[in-house]
């Protein structure tokens, strides 16, 4: 238990109580293919939260959990503070102003929030409301971005709500109440969003002149193989290639047709919360969306078992949330955990006509660029295509299964993601994570969550996996 070999743990429960796979599969509500690679290592659990979920389950005695370390290993303790009490599996931040330490990530920096945390006047309807006071009057002046937390203890447990500290609205001032919207409550799926909104924006902003000029000269001659800019930091050589691949996919819009299928190098959250928040990658979308509403178009992901395990839950939501936007804009999502595809190119295809290949994750800096009609490339590109999606891990005929599957693959709760995305979508995520940047938006953001409401708040709770 001290080296979270939770596979070790099961493999000896069952030998002790004689119980089949099947059996413990039943008891934590998941499938008997995700306990056996558990107990093969395939698949690692680093998340305290759900290494107690399933040790409550398995009936393992409290005293033993001591021998957990005290939170995920590659998920610093939001506050920096150890010791202190939990809110809803985070550590709950103490009344009184503070800072929310967001960690770092591969190519997003470590960021720190100024947070004013108050208890809460009322909670009433939907919303906690925090009464006008001196210093929170002060602290929706500052210009940076910070946070008003609202505590609120519901049955002996600590739940905190997280709002935008600006005022929002034409005519609201520093001096009026907070009301912050119940769905705002700190979680995996809010904790994820201000995580890669306030790393991009951290980045995007420190390079702003620089930036500028980057992006100007990219106009200058669009669908050139640029190199990323010197001097800028990770977030914004994404945008950077990001914007030059877009780019020249649009300017070849006319040789791929009405549904062509692409294939995307995205593993992890961080890669793919680009197309949640990136501005131009919406826009991006929004032109290629397939042309007839039912069309064979779809993208094609490579996400080993590894990159999960080594990911964070709310980074996993992220890329949940990027698969779902695919999936609103028509566009059918294959994931394969077959290692062998990780390092292949991405690329959009009109079958049997011409490939556009346009990478620029992990390409060490510089985007690839190509157009090619080559009868062996595009074999190639199409058997890439034909073999995902016909070994796809989320293989299901209609969208919302295809994202309950997704879900139960990236160890997620299906249940809970739409009944989650459902009160977001109700009340907006401009209060909680407004951009300051004008290369961040929120509409795609907001069109995941809008379609996850519909497509799985249905999902009945008891097929999904109690991984929150």
């Amino acid at each position: 238990m001290a080296a979270w070999e939770l596979g070790t743990v099961v493999k000896l429960f069952r030998k002790h109580t004689g119980l089949s796979q099947a059996g413990v599969a039943r008891m934590v509500s998941i499938d008997q293919a995700e306990v056996s690679r558990l107990e093969r290592g395939l698949k690692q659990i680093r998340d305290r939260r759900q290494f107690v979920q399933w040790t409550d389950a398995l009936g393992v005695p409290e005293e033993l959990l001591g021998l957990l370390p005290t939170a995920d290993p590659n998920t610093p303790d939001p506050t920096g503070r150890p010791g202190t009490t939990k809110a809803r599996g985070y550590a709950a931040l103490p009344e009184g102003p503070g800072q929310l330490l967001l960690p770092a990530g591969r190519s997003v920096s470590t960021t720190v929030l100024p947070v004013l945390t108050l208890p809460a006047a009322s909670f009433l309807g939907d919303s906690l409301r925090l009464d006008s006071r001196p210093e929170l009057d002060a602290w929706r002046t500052m210009p940076m971005r910070a946070l008003v937390v609202a505590n609120r203890t519901v049955d002996g447990a600590v739940r905190q709500f997280v709002t935008d500290a600006r005022p929002s609205g034409v005519r609201a001032t520093a001096s009026d109440p907070v009301d912050i919207p119940a769905a705002y409550e700190l979680d995996d799926l809010t904790y994820g969003i201000l995580w890669a909104m306030s790393g991009f924006e951290a980045a995007l902003l420190g390079d702003d002149q620089v930036l500028y000029t980057s992006l100007a000269s990219l106009t200058a001659s669009p669908g050139s193989p640029v190199a990323s800019g010197q001097g800028l930091t990770e977030v914004s050589r994404m945008l950077m290639g990001s914007e030059t691949a877009a780019r020249y996919i649009l300017g070849n819009r006319e040789h791929l047709g009405d549904a062509p299928v692409f294939w995307t190098r995205e593993q992890r959250g961080e890669e793919a919360a680009t197309w949640l928040f990136f501005r131009h990658k919406y826009q991006y979308l929004e032109r290629m969306a397939p042309r007839s509403p039912v069309g064979t178009s779809g993208r094609g992901f490579c996400v080993p078992e590894t990159a999960i395990a080594s990911s964070p839950a709310y980074e996993r939501v992220l890329l949940f949330l990027a698969i779902a936007l695919m999936e609103s804009f028509g566009i059918r999502t294959w994931v394969t955990d077959d290692g062998g595809f990780a390092h292949t190119d991405g690329f959009a295809l009109s079958p049997g006509r011409r490939a556009v290949i346009a990478s620029w994750v992990r390409t060490e800096g510089a985007s690839h660029l190509a157009v090619t009609a080559r009868p062996g490339a595009l074999r190639t590109f199409a058997d890439v295509t034909g073999h995902v999606s016909h070994h796809s891990a989320t293989a299901a005929e209609q969208a919302g299964q295809r994202l309950a599957a997704t879900a139960e693959y990236l160890g997620l709760d299906a249940s809970w993601l739409g009944r989650r995305c459902a009160q977001l979508s109700a009340a907006g995520t401009e209060r909680l994570a407004r951009p300051r940047s004008r290369l961040l938006c929120l509409e795609g953001l907001e069109a995941a969550c809008r379609f996850v409401a519909e497509q799985l708040v249905i999902i009945p709770r008891t097929r999904t996996a109690p991984t929150r």
